[in-house]
């Protein structure tokens, strides 16, 4: 009979280190242009009315 691996041993070493500079995500920081018709103020108003 063969010893059993143990689960556990995975879990003995760390994984590599992330660098900051892989950790880093672009993300495009322009806000959206708002978009004025009857129903979308009413949605906006419903929206921004808890806050």
């Amino acid at each position: 009979m063969t010893a059993a691996e143990d689960p556990r041993a995975r879990f003995r070493t760390l994984p590599e280190p992330v660098r900051p500079d892989d950790a880093v995500e672009t993300v495009d920081a322009e806000p959206a242009r708002p978009v004025h018709t009857g129903s979308d103020e009413r949605a906006r108003l419903l929206r921004e009315a808890g806050g």
